[in-house]
């Protein structure tokens, strides 16, 4: 199994109870990921025409769902499918977004320079407009890579989180215990993640 895909495994523990989650590999191939730790590609159709390419949709009811939790009825609202930004599905990073009580909460998986994040550890954004940002992982010390950013309630940074709706992100960069893990974004990727953070309330 890859690397990059394997990191998103514990991300999305989270939406265990949500069932099945679909991501698409930066090289355009779609992936189940399954709340048992296991994923597959998904097959597709023999006969659709490989020239009938679906135009990516950045409308809410497109790339966001609620899920209700049926045991406690609570709804989360999330992205559809975790976002991959790497070259090699090894190196990079995974991506979710969702609610939850009247925050927004971004997650952000670091592979490729070590698995640590530390309690104070930067995530460096570069945006193309040639405007940067830095944050501080709001989330506890680690080993699974993860670096979190919480927005609105108590946690405040309202401001940041509307700068990453409006603007594209060029280059990301985490630091990790080791060293830092940077990727560039597609434009697709940047818009995505944009679309999906805007589609989230904040309270």
């Amino acid at each position: 199994m890859k690397k990059i895909l394997l990191c998103l495994i514990p991300l999305l523990k989270l939406a265990i109870v949500f069932g099945q989650i679909e991501a698409t590999t930066k090289d355009g191939k779609a992936v189940i990921l399954n709340s048992n730790g296991t994923w597959k590609y998904v097959e597709e159709d023999k006969k659709v025409v490989e020239s009938t390419i679906t135009p990516i949709s950045y409308e809410c009811k497109d790339i966001v769902i609620d899920k209700v939790d049926k045991m406690t009825g609570e709804s989360t609202r999330m992205m559809k499918e975790g976002m991959v930004v790497s070259e090699d599905n090894e190196n990079g990073f995974g991506i979710i977004a969702f609610e939850a009580s009247g925050s927004v909460i971004l997650k952000i998986i670091a592979a490729g320079a070590g698995s640590c994040i530390e309690d104070a550890a930067e995530m460096n954004i570069l945006f193309r407009d040639g405007t940067r940002l830095k944050m501080v992982n709001g989330g506890k010390f680690n080993c699974e890579g993860v670096f979190t950013v919480y927005f609105g309630g108590g946690f405040g940074k309202r401001k940041e989180l509307e700068i990453l709706r409006s603007k594209e992100i060029e280059t990301l960069r985490v630091w990790t215990s080791k060293s830092y893990v940077e990727k560039d974004f597609s434009s697709e990727n940047s818009k995505m993640l944009m679309a999906s953070l805007s589609c989230l309330n904040v309270k």
